[in-house]
């Protein structure tokens, strides 16, 4: 032969091939890696509501009375996937009483002078963040 110009059709096929198997290897862990990146942004998303609803909390806390109800301001509502958890600490005990729920501003003021409320945040159906903080009862 003389001089060859091109590649013959097999070779086309096995290179086509080769470089099939090498795409199809790595598409398969960037695949995993999207959906990581997607379930670590739901986490981030919930941890930041928690951490707003956890900051709201602390500062309307600042008034002796919503602390000793253990309430909010019921303007704004807490968003839609979030509940919060109050628990009652004693000196007697390192553990907390059963849970109870935030609540609207009203009824009658308890004695408890260190609360633990936790938030529990799901606002986008998967990877729930959780913080949990101990506050105590504000000096009047």
């Amino acid at each position: 032969m003389k001089g060859r110009n091109g590649f013959t059709i097999i070779e086309v096929l096995i290179a086509t091939v080769i470089l099939g198997v090498l795409v199809g290897a790595l598409v398969g862990p960037l695949g995993g890696l999207f959906r990581m990146t997607q379930d670590n942004q739901k986490l981030l998303d919930n941890t930041t509501v928690a951490q707003q609803v956890i900051e709201r909390v602390v500062r309307e806390w600042k008034d002796v009375d919503k602390f000793s109800r253990s309430c909010l301001d019921a303007s704004p509502p807490l968003p839609a996937g979030v509940r919060v958890e109050i628990a009652d600490l004693t000196e007697k005990a390192d553990v907390a009483s059963t849970p109870y729920a935030l609540r609207p501003c009203g009824g009658s003021p308890d004695g408890v002078l260190l609360k633990r409320v936790r938030v529990i945040a799901n606002t986008s159906g998967r990877k729930p963040a959780e913080i949990t903080l101990d506050i105590a009862r504000p000096r009047p």
